[in-house]
């Protein structure tokens, strides 16, 4: 595995008052741990959340973890190959549990993203054990700092329960402030033994940072049955003090491959050349001269910030194709796995979260 270019862990302590299946009302002190690592290329997300409930006693403890690795092409589009694994266990024994592996095919355009995929796997309910199909598409669009995000979700558990999930989110992060928005809405088959006569949601959460590593969080709202783990819907109004690891020499930002030079970079061979070339439409051709490099990577916003390899196009130079339209973009390239740097010739500039970029300019 390659160095980690963006590495986040955080830790939220705090307490929560929940309204299961709207029949049971308790409050919890919780202590959620997260950790993402992301090098571009690939993700893993793990977090988990232990629960001690006032009413009974009782105590719940949830865990999840997922991977993605993401593969470049020639053309207009890019690869995600994930997995998924989560699970849960309660203090009267009840237990749940789910793995589901699955693909997309992500379009991006500019800022903006459209996404198709499927997936596939297994769910322990607590009784007994059951197929899952999913399906997905979606579209993102960036907008500085904030982003917006809609999904459809059909789900099909053991052919005897499909329905259909459509979401839509919107997040900002401010220099104070993070605000996130979740609306949704189900249709399909409801679980009435679970109390899911509810087919929308909504939820809404605040993160206010008091300093560099400490955060307060506010979150509010109602979430749907699960039907795969057989979990209850219900409500829920939570407040809790997040410990995060603050920003560094080798972190970057969020949905963000690009990283700063650091001390101890990996030396290549220099890159002499960089050119871009227009074709026919859209297409415009990059190329880099690199004599001597085993490999020549570029991203961008562009490119959603995932690398693209160049190939070898005779005498030390360095070839990619990709459609591009008039305008004004963000870029970086690196020769050998090293770092991420400023192309020759481009104008380089420090963006809204602190890297190095290159000013791109397609006319």
């Amino acid at each position: 595995m390659s160095q980690a270019q963006r590495v986040e862990t955080s830790l939220d302590v705090g307490a929560a008052a929940l309204r299961y299946a709207d029949t049971l009302s308790t409050s919890a002190g919780t202590v959620t741990p997260h950790l993402l690592a992301d090098w571009g290329s690939g993700i893993v997300d793990a977090s988990g959340t232990y629960s001690r409930f006032t009413a009974g006693g009782g105590s719940s403890s949830q865990g999840t973890l997922s991977a993605s690795r993401f593969i470049s092409t020639e053309r207009r589009f890019f690869f995600e190959l994930g997995g998924f694994a989560g699970g849960s266990t309660h203090s009267d024994g009840t237990r749940t549990g789910e793995v589901v592996a699955n693909g997309r095919i992500h379009i991006p355009r500019g800022n903006e993203e459209v996404f198709l995929g499927f997936g596939g796997g297994r769910t322990w309910d607590g009784v007994a054990w059951r197929n899952v199909l999913l399906g997905e598409v979606g579209a993102s669009i960036e907008m500085g700092s904030s982003n917006a995000l809609v999904t459809i979700s059909p789900t099909i558990v053991n052919d005897s329960i499909k329905y259909a999930d459509t979401q839509a989110s919107l997040s900002r992060k401010g220099k104070v402030v993070d605000l996130g928005l979740l609306l949704g809405f189900r249709s399909g088959d409801q679980l009435t033994t679970l109390s899911a006569n509810v087919r929308a949601w909504a939820s809404a959460s605040a993160v206010v940072w008091m300093t560099p590593r400490i955060g307060l969080v506010l979150a509010g709202g109602n979430y749907p049955v699960d039907p795969t783990q057989g979990f209850p819907g219900g409500r829920f109004a939570s407040l809790t003090l997040r410990l995060s690891q603050p920003r560094h020499e080798r972190q970057i930002s969020i949905d963000s491959a690009r990283s700063v030079s650091l001390p101890e970079a990996k030396a290549g061979p220099a890159v002499v050349g960089f050119v871009t070339q227009h074709g026919a439409g859209d297409a415009v051709t990059f190329r880099v001269n690199a004599p001597g490099a085993r490999t020549v990577e570029i991203n961008g916003d562009f490119t959603n910030w995932i690398p693209v390899t160049l190939v070898p196009a005779g005498d030390g130079w360095w070839a990619s194709t990709l459609p591009l339209k008039r305008g004004k973009y963000q870029m970086n390239l690196r020769v050998n796995g090293g770092d991420w740097t400023v192309p020759p010739g481009l104008l380089s500039m420090i963006d809204e979260f602190g890297g190095t970029v290159g000013l791109l300019e397609v006319e």
